[in-house]
């Protein structure tokens, strides 16, 4: 990042606090957002003119301290910023700055980074945040950045006469509010509650809407005015999409839910244009490396029955449904005519265990002293595979000894024997497998961090994966990602932001620029397969109604049945995008469902035309059909990925 350009940077998000713009200046460039080097790192990364960025994580935390106004003074507290180049900014600000962790493992690290670049006024300790840190009071300001359900008057008590306190109270991050606290006497507080949604980036060069004048009625006729309407997924417009989508390196489609059989159709159909007509090389999606490899093999015509069936773990049906089988066939029959040139690839990091499994039998067939050693240092993690989270949570007790160094060892073994082992398609999958045991080992950890932690590794991973294949496969390669919208839509555009969550869907925009397409999915009712928690029996279960002030329940009311609303600025209304972009809410079913608390679980803001380049809409969808024992299982052949039965 060029130093001189992130005060313009921070502008931009709305920061105007000139103490902390000055402070963010002249900052280790080791601190910014770091791309990790794979072996095959996507080379063109700034497509489009380089992009000045940092983790949304900072910018949330920036503009809390701008509302909490700080200025220079003795001390300051924080909790829950979980931020190394917060902490640094700060020391520049106050005389001493005091923070407190609940992890061990990151505390270490942070005091080992700041004694690196000779940062002598920051503390840290590791204990509970809701304590405060009492020996070290009173302090000027107090900053928490991870929600409460209510303040300890204890931490209140910690501040001076005129001090200011900031922290997010509520169950979690989609229902806070953030608590505005000043200490006016020994006995006495002022409080303010701020209700706005000022995390969410607002559009620019947008006409400034006054919201408390908006009339509803206004953007629906909006919406109608400037929608493409359709019959049926298979009279979807595809040669306009198709136009928009133009030069496009990379398009993702996304899904409303998990389990809906109009968005895998819709996306499918898309997905065969964008390869026919527009020349994009393979697919990749929110799914499993090593279960996804099966497929490709056998959509290349290359099939060889392994051990264990793909998609056979919770959730079974998200992948092993009649609409992915018959995606499946259709590129099958393509690639017999191609060149077996069209793959489909996993993005994601849970399979831990076959992806073990497999690199252990590439090396078997190539290096056997190698292979052995692997599977020494594999043994550390293998006899938690049944259930991966017990192996993170006993390490983060200490209760067991991490095994990361032995799986990264494993890696740099591949690395170091790339020449040796063949440059090869095998080498290639191989590498991508041990990439997925070091980045879910990390993964298991990181779910007893904290979830924007865990989403965020998850997520980089995927994205790292998307561009080694854009790698390997050469800078003409053009690829389509199908994921979850919570995904492929830009997070910047949304309340994860303000739980400093990433995710492909920006990290792509920020990379790719205008040569990324962002395609999402709505619905107003109808059915969904899904299960009621993790782990239980998937049903059929119909779809509440879309609830008042969302974005489904505006597109509802146009009494349109399916649409597609352009949303990137040169195909779509200014008046439009103006009415659209203010924060409202949005839903978002996963694998698990839950109708009766729907408006907490969820629903949360977002900023549509920010998030998406193209929104498409189908009133009532149906739940997809899954491949399952009995009467409703298709015949397949007898070397087909989905050939087994369910045990």
């Amino acid at each position: 990042m060029k130093k001189n350009s992130i005060e313009a940077h921070l502008r931009d998000k709305g920061i105007q606090n000139t103490l902390l713009l000055k402070a963010f200046q002249n900052i280790p460039e080791e601190f910014y957002l770091s791309e990790i080097l794979h072996p095959y790192f996507y080379d063109d990364v700034r497509i489009e003119k380089s992009l000045d960025t940092i983790e949304p994580r900072v910018l949330v935390v920036a503009k809390m301290l701008e509302h909490l106004k700080i200025k220079e003074g003795e001390k300051i507290l924080i909790a829950g910023v979980d931020s190394i180049f917060i902490l640094v900014v700060l020391s520049r600000i106050y005389k001493n700055v005091y923070t407190i962790e609940t992890n061990e493992t990151y505390a270490k690290w942070s005091k080992e980074v700041l004694k690196t670049v000779n940062i002598t006024n920051v503390s840290i300790k590791i204990g509970n945040p809701e304590l405060g840190w009492e020996e070290k009071a009173p302090f000027d300001a107090i900053l928490i950045a991870s929600e409460f359900k209510e303040m300890p008057q204890s931490i209140r008590e910690q501040l001076k006469i005129n001090g200011t306190l900031l922290a997010p109270i509520g169950p979690d991050w989609a229902h806070v509010m953030m608590e505005f606290t000043q200490r006016t006497s020994e006995t006495q507080f002022k409080f303010k509650t701020i209700r706005e949604n000022y995390y969410i980036p607002t559009p620019k060069a947008l006409p400034i809407i006054n919201k408390a004048i908006v009339d509803e009625n206004e953007i629906i006729d909006e919406i109608g005015i400037n929608s493409i309407s359709f019959n049926s997924v298979k009279e979807y417009p595809l040669d306009g999409l198709l136009e928009r989508i133009g030069n496009a390196k990379v398009v993702l489609l996304g899904e409303a839910s998990h389990g809906t059989s109009e968005f895998y159709l819709t996306r499918q159909e898309i997905t065969k244009a964008l390869i026919e007509k527009k020349g994009f090389q393979f697919v990749c999606a929110e799914a499993d490396w090593s279960d996804a490899e099966q497929i490709n093999n056998y959509v290349r015509n290359n099939y060889k029955q392994q051990d264990w069936m793909p998609f056979a773990r919770f959730p079974q049906w998200m992948w092993r449904n009649m609409e992915v089988l018959d995606f499946v066939e259709w590129l099958k029959k393509h690639n017999a005519l191609h060149q077996n040139s069209i793959g489909f690839f996993g993005l994601d990091l849970y399979g831990l265990e076959n992806s073990i499994d497999l690199v252990i039998k590439y090396l078997e067939g190539v290096d056997a002293q190698l292979a052995k050693i692997v599977k020494e240092r594999y043994g550390c993690i293998t006899p938690y595979m049944a259930d991966p989270t017990i192996y993170g949570k006993l390490v983060l007790s200490n209760k067991l000894e991490s095994c990361e160094k032995e799986i990264i060892k494993i890696l740099f073994d591949l690395l170091k024997n790339k020449n040796r082992l063949n440059h090869s398609p095998e080498y290639f999958y191989t590498y991508q497998n041990a990439t997925v045991v070091v980045d879910a080992e990390r993964y298991y950890k990181a779910m007893y961090y904290g979830s924007a932690e865990s989403w965020n590794l998850r997520d980089f991973h995927m994205f790292y994966t998307l561009k080694s294949l854009l790698s390997y496969f050469g800078p003409e390669t053009k690829a389509v990602v199908w994921a979850h919208n919570s995904h492929i839509g830009n997070a910047m555009a949304t309340e994860m932001y303000s739980r400093g969550e990433i995710n492909i869907g920006h990290l792509c925009k920020e990379h790719f620029g205008s040569k990324s397409y962002h395609i999402g999915f709505g619905t107003h009712t109808g059915t969904v397969a899904a299960a009621n928690n993790w782990g239980d029996k998937m049903k059929m279960m119909p779809v509440n109604k879309s609830t008042a002030g969302s974005y489904e329940n505006l597109c509802n009311k146009t009494n349109i049945a399916n649409f597609t609303l352009p949303l990137r600025e040169k195909h779509s209304d200014e008046k439009l995008k103006a009415l659209l972009s203010i924060p409202k809410l949005e839903r978002a079913i996963g694998v698990i469902y839950k109708p009766q608390t729907e408006l907490l679980s969820h629903y949360f803001q977002a900023v549509l035309p920010s998030q998406f380049d193209e929104y498409i809409w189908i009133n009532k969808t149906k739940a997809i059909s899954p491949i399952t024992t009995g009467k409703t299982t298709p015949k397949l052949i007898e070397l087909h990925p989905f050939s087994l039965v369910d045990k």
